[in-house]
């Protein structure tokens, strides 16, 4: 399943033309993957409140066409890994008008314990709660 999440670029975001910033898509992705969690029934906050958190190990971003302030933005967002430990993101944000892809990237975390950072496996509830929002990805 998908999840889609709407936002409107603040002016914050964009650069002295306009345009947005790069670095501003990667919190529309965490935007994106947070509303997932939520929809699913696993929101961050329940995760944290277990003494886990789940950190970024991977981060990749295609550029296609650039967003202007003001502009509309749907973030679709889809879980693409399910493993005891680990977890995927495959993000697709589009212009909200004409639906043109403006970027394509993907996240992937590792499940850590809060105090040390150890690596841990995610509370099997939880993990059931996300399966039905796995995605079929072909490889």
């Amino acid at each position: 399943m998908m999840h889609t999440s709407q936002l409107r670029v603040r002016y914050a975001e964009t650069d002295a033309m306009g345009v947005v910033h790069h670095a501003a898509y990667v919190p529309w992705l965490e935007v994106g993957r947070v509303n997932l969690l939520r929809a699913a029934g696993c929101p961050y906050g329940e995760i944290e409140a277990r003494g886990l958190l789940v950190v970024l190990s991977d981060l990749g971003v295609r550029y296609r066409r650039p967003a202007r302030f003001d502009d509309a933005i749907v973030v679709q967002t889809m879980l693409t890994t399910l493993k005891s430990r680990q977890l995927a993101f495959a993000y697709t944000v589009l212009a909200g008008d004409t639906h043109e892809v403006l970027v394509e990237a993907h996240t992937s975390h590792i499940v850590v314990q809060r105090v040390g950072m150890r690596p841990t496996t995610l509370p099997v509830d939880l993990a059931q709660l996300l399966r039905p929002w796995l995605a079929q990805v072909s490889q």
